[in-house]
């Protein structure tokens, strides 16, 4: 015979249900069967007082419900950068047309960018079956945030913080920015013009009309052609066919193989390994010209201690001219100072000429000057006397940088390992000569306030 009321509870003890066999039950006959059988949580006292009143037959009826535990959620990171190459978008310029040139292939971060975002993991919540104990929940589990070169963590250890420009990069798990930006190929309409904020290295070429540029050092495998390359750092190159266009600039070195129709420029030393052939060249130290051939021909060439090659000019008579003493830095500095003393004291005569106008007027009038042209009076002595101020400081910056060339005249010279040609022009210090016949093996030097060249020897 059925019993009257049966009792079911499902496998993770979250639902209890009852199956009615006979119609007339009642509240407290329900939960007799649900105490005895041991349901303590979750009994739905309303749908119990349903069932009995709407009893339906031979289906099991939910009269109690446990709470299900809630797991923690594990730590996630959220990387803010785009790993791989970007989008390729041209640059649209103001008057609509469009620098294919200019696209940008690589995302670059600045110090201070945030670059990941970590959430933690969150505790699980406990839940309770319908015999009133309790189910464990599962804690979230927490991931390490890794980082490495050019990368801090927060203190609260919740973001990664780029502590130098430069690209940022993932590898196992471990989150950098590097400073090396490294161009397998050219760079072309491929991978557009270079700006980039650390080191780049290039393994092909740099094509006609585009730039690199980068803070630290380039070096380049290939040949420069018709390009402007600019460095905070040094540059080193195969060479450079220049076209007489483009400008390779370097705070610090340039190593070159050869120079052809060039126009270099570096406040360090220049070597290069080949020839210097119809370029203008400026260096603040030092040039050297070494290699099988060694040779500065139809060039023009400044440095501000030393230029040395195995040989100067050519057989030809083509005109090649060689500075040194002066430290082109100084020497372009002098003369900005030059021109600005220039508009300075023709600014200090006008100023003179309107102060004493107003003087005049003064004069004439008993020591007396409306308001308006009084202001203007003691602004034109204010002005006077800060182009005073400024006159002083720049002539005084000039008299110093001119001491500077008298010492480095003196210590500069210009070495021919092999032969100087004629028509090569030598400049030392201000100093200038014509050379009218071959010499071999020389060195040129100062010498009683004059150039004197002599036998070098080794």
């Amino acid at each position: 015979m059925d019993t009257k009321i049966e009792l079911k509870v499902d496998s993770d003890k979250l639902n209890a249900f009852i199956v009615l066999n006979d119609k007339n039950v009642s509240e407290s006959e329900i939960k007799f069967v649900l105490d005895n059988g041991g349901i303590k949580f979750g009994i739905a006292d309303a749908k119990i007082k349903e069932i009995v009143k709407n009893p339906i037959l031979k289906e099991p009826l939910l009269v109690a419900q446990g709470v299900p535990p809630v797991n923690g959620k594990d730590a996630k990171i959220e990387y803010k950068l785009e790993e791989g190459t970007q989008e390729r978008r041209p640059l649209v310029l103001d008057d609509g047309t469009v620098d294919y040139k200019d696209v940008k292939v690589f995302k670059i971060v600045k110090a201070g960018d945030v670059l990941a975002v970590k959430t933690s993991p969150t505790k699980g919540r406990n839940g309770r079956d319908v015999f009133g104990n309790d189910i464990p929940a599962k804690d979230g589990k927490d991931i390490r945030l890794i980082v490495g070169r050019n990368v801090s963590i927060s203190e609260d250890g919740s973001k990664a913080i780029a502590e130098k420009d430069g690209i940022p990069l993932i590898h196992d798990g471990i989150l950098e920015v590097s400073q090396l930006l490294e161009i397998k190929g050219d760079v072309d309409y491929s991978t557009g013009n270079i700006d980039f904020p650390g080191d780049v290295e290039i393994r092909g070429g740099v094509s006609p009309a585009f730039y690199v540029k980068a803070t630290g050092n380039i070096r380049i495998k290939g040949v420069i052609e018709a390009a402007d390359v600019s460095a905070g750092g040094n540059i080193e190159c195969l060479g450079v066919k220049g076209r007489g266009k483009g400008l390779i600039t370097a705070k610090g070195d340039i190593k070159v193989k050869f120079l052809e129709n060039a126009i270099v420029e570096c406040d360090g030393d220049l070597y290069v390994d080949g020839s210097i052939v119809n370029s203008k060249v400026r260096a603040g130290r030092k040039v050297e010209v070494t290699g099988n051939v060694g040779q500065i021909v139809g060039s023009n060439v400044m440095a501000g201690l030393i230029v040395a090659a195995k040989e100067i000019g050519s057989e030809m008579a083509v005109t090649t001219r060689i500075e040194v003493g002066v430290n082109p830095k100084i020497r372009d500095r002098i003369k900005m100072l030059s021109s600005q003393i220039y508009v300075q004291k023709q600014n200090l005569e006008k100023l003179s000429n309107l102060i004493k106008l107003f003087e005049d007027t003064k004069k004439k009038n008993n020591g007396f000057l409306p308001a308006d042209k009084a202001e203007k009076y003691d602004q034109a002595k204010s002005s006077r006397l800060e182009i005073y101020k400024s006159l002083s400081q720049m002539i005084a910056e000039v008299k110093e940088l001119e001491e500077n060339i008298s010492t480095y005249a003196n210590d500069s010279m210009i070495i021919a390992l092999s032969k100087i040609h004629p028509s090569t022009e030598i400049i030392i210090g201000g100093r200038r000569m014509i050379i009218d016949k071959e010499f071999g093996p020389s060195i040129a030097k100062i010498s009683n306030d004059k150039i004197e060249i002599k036998p070098y020897i080794p």
